[in-house]
């Protein structure tokens, strides 16, 4: 079924800091079953050449988010023939997300129209995403107001007196706050290193204002809008001239010397690490990324999956040794993974914890032949020149195909046709975020294993499990 929606350009740009790439020129060897491969730059699409399929899909290096998804004017292509568009989407989305930030300006990118900024940064660049207000910015600070969107300071802060951070991590995907042990509605993550893989959720200035502005981070606040408005909060959309509300989740991993720190996006700052419970300087890497983008023709919102691309095997590009699989076929692994911890809880004495063995249980999509998601990666991949972003890659996009069907999931709305009916419907994975939920059937009980499926159970607060879950 094709969707027909009027055309509108997407708009993108945001800007970049500094030159060259930040290498810590950390060499690694590599284990018998998995060498690396060189970038597929060589074998990538050339821009030139899928332009000439349809010149929407040429990547444009703009720190400016899209407002729109680009797709043919009279679109009468099928569902999956507009996967190359949305995916196209999602790319120019991560691109202006990850573009420099201007210092002490909260989601401005720098430069955003000018692709030197972005294709001269390092990969330790603050950049816009990293700089909207966080998890704990929000819902952390009990019954007192929010700061103001630009203010790097909370009335409660984690650390020490004098001593801010601008991340909070938890080590839950989900409940993302201090002293939560789980990852999405299960158990934490392990990487390789036997360290913890560990999350935060931002959210753009929009949302956040809007959050604020009605009190929404107290439950009273909430239940009182939600009954002046027909039972439900709906975040602001896009417009053609507008970002909407725009919610990230990311996942970090510790670097250690194993790792290439050339081939992640990189901080090495003071952080609060929900394992110690303290506030201190650590050299993390970037290794998963969703984006959720409310836009005003798809209301259900679209949702974006990025990871490194050697978290697990199977990249063109990958490089091991990988840091959430040990590069051999033992031990196996169902569903996408082994080693599963037993419980929420974190483990203290790091020797003791046991690395969890994941693999790609669904594959990233192939289709349609030419213009697959796949595709789409190499072309960017090239794209984005030799910044840090060469080594990450989309893991799927999910949108509604039929957004004028909806009915709340409290109203007995049934997933996939009262939600959009959201293509594709299920398996949906992002391997750090959702690593034990990459089979349907382990999912069955959470809301289903993708991001609109578990998000539609949210009662009430258009899609936001941080919302439900966190005012307080």
């Amino acid at each position: 079924m094709a969707i027909k929606i009027p055309f509108r350009c997407s708009r993108l740009g945001l800007a970049a800091v500094g030159f060259g790439v930040l290498f810590f020129a950390l060499n690694l060897l590599q284990t018998s079953c998995g060498g690396e491969s060189s970038p597929a730059k060589n074998d990538a699409i050339k821009t030139d050449q899928l332009a000439g399929i349809n010149p929407l899909l040429k990547p444009v290096l703009s720190g400016i988010v899209p407002g729109e998804v680009a797709l043919p004017p009279n679109d009468t292509l099928s569902v999956e023939g507009n996967r190359p568009f949305f995916d196209h989407f999602s790319w120019q989305s991560f691109i202006a997300l990850c573009w420099p930030v201007t210092q002490n300006q909260r989601g401005v990118p720098l430069n955003p129209n000018d692709p030197n900024t972005f294709l001269t940064m390092t990969n330790s660049t603050p950049v816009v995403w990293a700089s909207y207000k966080n998890q704990w910015d929000l819902f952390g600070q009990k019954n007192q107001t929010p700061t103001p969107w630009n203010s790097w300071d909370n009335p409660v802060n984690l650390c020490q007196s004098g001593q801010t951070t601008n991340h909070v991590f938890g080590s839950a995907k989900s409940d993302m706050l201090p002293g939560e042990g789980d990852e999405s509605f299960s158990v934490p993550l392990i990487d390789q290193n036997q360290n913890y893989a560990l999350f935060e959720i931002r959210y753009n200035e929009l949302q956040y204002n809007f959050i604020v502005d009605n009190g929404l981070y107290l439950n009273k606040n909430l239940f009182k809008y939600q009954q002046s408005h027909n039972g439900a909060v709906t975040m602001p959309s896009s417009t053609a001239s507008t970002q909407g509300s725009i919610l990230v989740k990311a996942a970090w991993k510790h670097l250690t010397p194993k790792d290439d720190l050339s081939r992640y996006y990189v901080i090495n700052e003071v952080v609060y690490d929900p394992v110690t419970g303290d506030c201190s300087k650590q050299l993390m890497g970037l290794v998963g990324l969703h984006i959720a983008q409310k836009v005003d023709t798809f209301p259900q919102w679209v949702w974006s999956s990025f990871e490194q691309v050697d978290n697990v095997p199977g990249a063109p590009n990958a490089k091991a040794p990988y840091s959430f699989n040990n590069g051999t076929a033992i031990p196996t692994t169902a569903g996408g993974y082994a080693n599963k911890p037993d419980s929420a809880d974190l483990n203290q004495d790091k020797n003791s914890r046991i690395p969890v063995q994941v693999t790609r249980f669904n594959e990233i999509p192939t289709t349609p032949k030419g213009l697959s998601t796949v595709d789409i990666n190499k072309m960017y991949q090239n794209a984005v020149g030799n910044t840090w972003m060469q080594y990450y890659q989309l893991v799927i996009t999910q949108w509604p195909t039929n957004p004028g069907q909806f009915k709340q999931y409290s109203q007995n709305g049934i997933y996939p046709k009262d939600c959009g009916q959201p293509f594709p419907v299920n398996n949906c994975a992002n391997t750090t975020m959702e690593t034990y939920f990459q089979r349907s059937a382990d999912a069955a009980g959470v809301g289903g294993n993708s991001c609109m499926s578990c998000h539609y159970t949210a009662p009430n607060t258009d899609f936001s499990w941080s919302l439900q879950l966190r005012s307080h």
